[in-house]
């Protein structure tokens, strides 16, 4: 099976020509079709036997009920890699988004949640927003309150605007209220505008380089991190607008296929793990994963654009749209860039 790469310049372009018509009409695509989009003299015979090639060469397939053609995942991942940074919103687009999202009165929960709105409505797909986790969080104030039966609550303000309450219990220790207090003005003093990843291994470094001093202070701090007020590995909220979109889809006539994707949609958990996947690479920018490109079985007929959106300079979350392979590539990923752009400026204005 040939490489996108071995074909020749009119393989590329009849192929090019078939996604785009299918993209377009969903119907399958015969030579004919191609001819009228073809800029020189070819004929139909002609068209046919490259496409013939071209099927032979896992780049189309041909339903046994039709004279046309339609294209493979293989053919998906020519046309993304051949028009990816060739096309842009237009300014219309650009205005449209930037009127939904660039408002003071959001906070970064709210505008997560637009976010994902706006990605649906834009790109006609699924919009799919990841809320920086715990870890990713850039701290600006820790507070500790005593409660009863061993439990203390955290009350952990970070970058971008975020307040996050936690109870942690201690099982059989104690701390008192004045320890508490002293513990959360070392953190403040010493670790603000640091991410709670970060310092959480600070913190676990300093205690064993001075366990020999066993610094009551830093004893203290470990055990807080150790039971849970900052030790919170769990992924971000998710945001997930325009699901029921699927339904109106003639990809997703089988009852069955829309019934597992929509499960998928409600087990929010499989989309977080795709989305901190793409968060574990150094690839920068938009990626995209088409059909069987998924790891989750149930994503095998969709496609899936995402990007990071940062706070400052640090990836604090993922954005992106999920849809049939059949979409408007152009749009989507052009979508998907610019607001992954947009909601990182709009995050790290303050």
């Amino acid at each position: 099976m040939r490489n996108q790469q071995d074909l020749d310049t009119r393989q590329k372009m009849i192929l090019e020509t078939v996604v785009r018509q299918y993209i377009s009409s969903g119907v399958p695509v015969g030579s004919k079709a191609v001819a009228d989009q073809w800029p020189e003299a070819l004929s139909p015979a002609t068209i046919r036997n490259c496409m013939a090639e071209l099927e032979d060469q896992g780049f189309l397939r041909h339903p046994h009920v039709s004279a046309g053609r339609v294209p493979t995942d293989r053919a998906y991942r020519f046309y993304v890699d051949r028009i990816l940074g060739s096309t842009r919103l237009s300014p219309e687009t650009e205005a449209y988004i930037k009127q939904n999202l660039a408002s003071e009165e959001l906070d970064p929960e709210r505008l997560m949640s637009r976010v994902s709105h706006v990605l649906a409505e834009v790109s006609h797909n699924v919009g799919l927003v990841l809320g920086p986790a715990l870890e990713e969080k850039v701290l600006e104030h820790i507070k500790f309150v005593k409660l009863p039966d061993h439990r203390i609550l955290a009350v952990i303000v970070s970058k971008p605007d975020l307040v996050e309450n936690k109870v942690i219990r201690l099982e059989d220790e104690d701390i008192s209220q004045e320890d508490l207090d002293r513990t959360a003005d070392y953190l403040n003093e010493e670790f603000r505008g640091w991410s709670l990843g970060t310092i959480r291994l600070e913190i676990f470094k300093r205690l064993e380089e001075m366990k020999h001093l066993c610094d009551r202070l830093l004893s203290n701090v470990a055990k807080l991190l150790m039971w849970g007020a900052l030790a919170d590995e769990a992924p971000g909220a998710l945001f997930v607008e325009g699901a029921a979109k699927f339904l109106d889809l003639a990809d997703f006539e089988d009852v069955r296929k829309i019934k597992r994707l929509l499960v998928t949609f409600e087990e929010k958990a499989k989309l977080v793990k795709i989305l901190n996947a793409c968060l574990q690479t150094s690839v920068p920018g938009v990626r995209i994963f088409i059909g069987r490109e998924n790891s989750s079985r149930e994503m095998q007929e969709c496609t899936l654009i995402v990007a990071p959106y940062r706070y400052r300079n640090r990836v604090v979350g993922a954005l992106g749209v999920v849809g049939p392979t059949r979409m408007e590539y152009d749009r989507a990923i052009t979508t998907v860039d610019y607001v992954a752009h947009l909601s990182s400026k709009l995050l790290s204005i303050n």
